[in-house]
């Protein structure tokens, strides 16, 4: 089973936040599992290097990955292609940054290997759903059919946080990238288009499965996230541990105790309009810490 994280840009956020879940996945992943990291930044993963494969992405390899209409997360799509490509007979886990293991992940190595195919968590019908993009998505994109897939009361939305594609199904990669490119030719509001892509090519060879019994996602709750891994890596490389020790501690810690969403009230909703609002109409602002 290959283990694969994405990243690109210049936010070191995202780099930490994939090396937390890598150590996560190397304290929970068996001897034939190999994690991959697909990364326009490789030299960020050089302390790993002798643990993971590194596949280095540029500029111009990204921007082709957007495609013609330009959906900045297509390339999640032709990143899992270049991997499927690559290692046509294992199966692939992938993982946002955002995410850790918490258990072994046994149930999931097997359930691929017998053709299942997964994904983080069944978010619900989007005929159903209730923010203002799905809602947006669900009147823009009712009765239609993308690349043979019609949208109707069923059509579920899951959350692609994980996602976990069977080698015995990989093209369901070639359908999701269609249903992807055929959403953005029809102007469909573009937040969630990868995600729901993948939930319908993936559903199409295989009923979806959860797996947040086994991989937390803490997209809802980064800020306090961000601050343990800061403090954890910056931990690990004062006192110059071993990639044993780190391992070691991960399996040691009961990352189950932190929140993964946060609710945000009202106010301090509207205290972060203010302050983006602020920051637009200055033209420069210099921070002193």
């Amino acid at each position: 089973m290959n283990i694969v994280y994405l990243v690109f840009g210049n936010n070191m956020d995202h780099y930490q936040q994939v090396y937390f879940s890598i150590y996560t996945a190397l304290a929970y992943k068996n001897a034939g599992d190999r994690i991959i990291v697909v990364a326009e930044n490789p030299l960020l993963f050089k302390s790993l290097e002798e643990n993971i494969e590194i596949i280095p992405i540029n500029r111009d390899l990204i921007k082709k990955w957007e495609g013609k209409h330009e959906f900045f997360w297509r390339v999640k799509i032709k990143a899992l292609q270049l991997i499927a490509q690559k290692y046509p007979l294992d199966s692939i886990l992938y993982l946002d940054g955002d995410t850790f293991f918490y258990r072994n992940m046994d149930a999931l190595r097997n359930g691929l290997i017998n053709g299942q195919n997964y994904m983080h968590t069944d978010e619900g019908k989007l005929s159903s759903l209730s923010s203002k993009t799905e809602r947006l998505m669900w009147r823009q994109m009712k009765g239609k059919a993308y690349h043979n897939t019609i949208i109707d009361e069923n059509s579920a939305m899951w959350n692609a946080g994980l996602i976990g594609i069977s080698d015995k199904h990989f093209e369901c990669l070639e359908l999701t990238l269609e249903i992807n490119d055929a959403m953005c030719a029809d102007d469909v509001t573009r937040r969630l288009i990868e995600q729901f892509a993948f939930s319908l090519g993936l559903n199409k060879y295989s009923a979806l499965q959860p797996a947040d019994h086994i991989v937390g996602h803490y997209w809802g709750n980064k800020q306090q996230w961000n601050k343990i891994i800061d403090h954890f890596l910056k931990e690990c490389f004062m006192k110059n541990y071993s990639i044993d020790q780190i391992i070691e501690l991960v399996r040691e810690m009961d990352l189950t105790q932190y929140a993964i969403n946060v609710k945000e009230s009202n106010t301090q909703k509207k205290l972060k309009m203010f302050i983006d609002q602020f920051f637009k109409n200055k033209k420069s602002v210099y921070i002193n810490n």
